[in-house]
C-alpha cells in the first residue's frame, strides 16, 4: 500500500516542480548565452535575466519547503486528512511516503539548481557556430578535474560516502522534526501556526543542545578534508577524527529521527482531531 500512496503522491506533486526546474535551466542557458554573446544583452538587460534566475533560484527554495509543509498538514491534518485516514494504511505509512515524497523532491531541487550552474557554464562557452569555443581546453579541465576527484576518491572515497549519508540522515532528521512541530501545533487549533513555529524552534534548541554533549561532533573536530595545490600536483589530506565524528553524529540523527518518527506517529494514532 505504501507504493500507492508514494504513486498518488509523485503525481500529486509533480506538477508543481516541472515547470520550475524547466524554467530555471532555460534561464540558466539564457544566462550563459548573453555572458558569451554581450551584444544579445543590447536589448534586453543582462541583470533582468540575472534577477529572473535569482529569483528562481529562491522561489524553488521556497516552494520545496512550503510544499513539504503543506503537503502533510493539508493532506493529513486538514479536510482531505477525513479520506486519507479512512484508507486501509497504518498512520506510519501515511507518515513514511510524506516523507520519502519530500526527500526526493528536495534532493532533486538540490541537483536542478546545481545542473543549471553546469548549464550556465557550458552556454557560456559556446561560439557563433553553436559548438565549444576550446573544445582543447574543455577537455583539458575535465581530465584535471577527474584527476582531483579520483586522487580525493581514493584517499577519502568511504568517508565523503558516509559523510553524504550523514547529511541525508540529517535532512531527515529536520523534516521529521517539522512533522513532530506540525503535530503539535495540531493540537492547538486557534493557534496552529504560531504553536508549529514555536514548537519547531524549540525542538531544535533542544537537539542542539544535545547534539552538542556529544564526543567527537562534527563542531569539535574541524575541517574533514583539505585539498591543497602546487603547480600541478595535487594533495589530499584528511583529518584522522572525522570518522569517529561522522559516525557518532549519524548515530545522533538515527535516534532523533527514530525519536521525532515515534512522536510524530503517536500524536496522529492517538491525538488526531480532523473537526
Amino acid at each position: 500500500m505504501l507504493s500507492k500512496l508514494l504513486k498518488y503522491e509523485f503525481k500529486a506533486t509533480c506538477r508543481i516542480y516541472g515547470g520550475l526546474y524547466l524554467a530555471i535551466l532555460a534561464a540558466a542557458a539564457l544566462l550563459g548565452a548573453f555572458f558569451r554573446f554581450p551584444a544579445l544583452a543590447s536589448d534586453f538587460p543582462i541583470v533582468v535575466v540575472t534577477t529572473v534566475y535569482l529569483m528562481l533560484c529562491v522561489a524553488i527554495a521556497v516552494i520545496t519547503a512550503l510544499t513539504i509543509i503543506q503537503r502533510f498538514t493539508r493532506n493529513l491534518l486538514g479536510r482531505e486528512g477525513y479520506l486519507m485516514h479512512t484508507l486501509p494504511v497504518t498512520p506510519a505509512q501515511l507518515i513514511l511516503s510524506k516523507l520519502i515524497s519530500s526527500m526526493v523532491w528536495l534532493l532533486c531541487s538540490i541537483l536542478v539548481i546545481a545542473l543549471s550552474l553546469g548549464v550556465f557554464f557550458l552556454c557560456g562557452m559556446l561560439n557563433v557556430n553553436g559548438i565549444f569555443s576550446d573544445w582543447a581546453g574543455v577537455v583539458r579541465d575535465f581530465r584535471q578535474l577527474a584527476d582531483i576527484l579520483q586522487r580525493v576518491l581514493n584517499v577519502s572515497g568511504f568517508m565523503l560516502l558516509l559523510t553524504a549519508i550523514e547529511w541525508l540522515a540529517t535532512l531527515v532528521c529536520s523534516i521529521l522534526c517539522l512533522y513532530t512541530a506540525c503535530m503539535i501545533g495540531h493540537q492547538f487549533k486557534q493557534h496552529f501556526a504560531l504553536v508549529g513555529i514555536a514548537a519547531f524552534v524549540g525542538l531544535n534548541v533542544v537537539q542542539n543542545r544535545l547534539v552538542a554533549l556529544l564526543p567527537y561532533t562534527n563542531n569539535t573536530v574541524g575541517l574533514d578534508m583539505v585539498v591543497s595545490a602546487s603547480g600541478d600536483t595535487w594533495q589530499v589530506t584528511t583529518n584522522r577524527f572525522y570518522l569517529r565524528a561522522v559516525l557518532v553524529s549519524l548515530l545522533a540523527d538515527a535516534v532523533l529521527c527514530g525519536v521525532y518518527f515515534a512522536a510524530t506517529n503517536w500524536l496522529m494514532k492517538n491525538k488526531l482531531n480532523l473537526d
